[in-house]
């Protein structure tokens, strides 16, 4: 995820030096040396100092992502100063996603996103050009395939929006069980 973060970052970063050096180099050999250092000022210096504050925050992000996979719950958190925790019950879960970008099947990394029916939304996806809004990202793991697999046996298993981990087999028993109790007592 780091080599990914940090190849975006150069695909942007390198493309702005190369023009920027480049009209300073202009204007050194045109004699506008007060051009050049006014642009070495506003905006080499600025995009240096975005580099490296970008550079220093990758691999924070990268420490910050956590997830897990419990007894009844996915639980994703993430983040540097804004810290985010999401616990998807799997009871709720209506689907998953895998999403893998061009740079990031070079580096043979994807994103499972986890949907809900209560969560989706028109907000933007997790990648690409997605228009529904994950309730929660694994992102940028090597074995995302194997994981979202791992998660729909899970979730196959399990009762849709069930609470319990009881068999239907059992609760429609204990419901006609109190049905016939019921009808005992009003035909007495």
């Amino acid at each position: 995820m780091k080599s990914l973060y940090f190849t975006y970052l150069a695909l942007v970063v390198i493309p702005l030096f190369i023009v920027g050096f480049g009209i300073i180099s202009y204007s050194i050999l045109i004699g506008e040396r007060t051009i050049a250092m006014i642009f070495v000022i506003l905006y080499i210096l600025p995009l240096t100092i975005i580099t490296i504050f970008i550079s220093y925050w990758i691999p924070k992000f990268y420490e910050s992502i956590k997830y897990q996979l419990t007894e009844t719950e996915v639980r994703v958190e993430r983040g540097v100063w804004w810290k985010m925790r999401h616990a998807v019950p799997y009871s709720r879960i209506m689907s998953l996603d895998t999403i893998q970008g061009p740079i990031s099947r070079r580096f043979g990394i994807g994103t499972v996103d986890i949907y809900t029916a209560g969560y989706t939304g028109r907000a933007g996806g997790g990648g690409g050009f997605s228009t529904r809004r994950a309730e929660a990202s694994i992102m940028h793991i090597s074995n995302f395939l194997e994981l979202r697999e791992e998660i729909l046996n899970i979730v196959k298993e399990r009762a849709l929006f069930s609470f319990s981990s009881t068999p239907l087999d059992i609760i429609a028993q204990q419901i006609l069980e109190e049905l016939r109790g019921i009808r005992k007592l009003l035909s007495s």
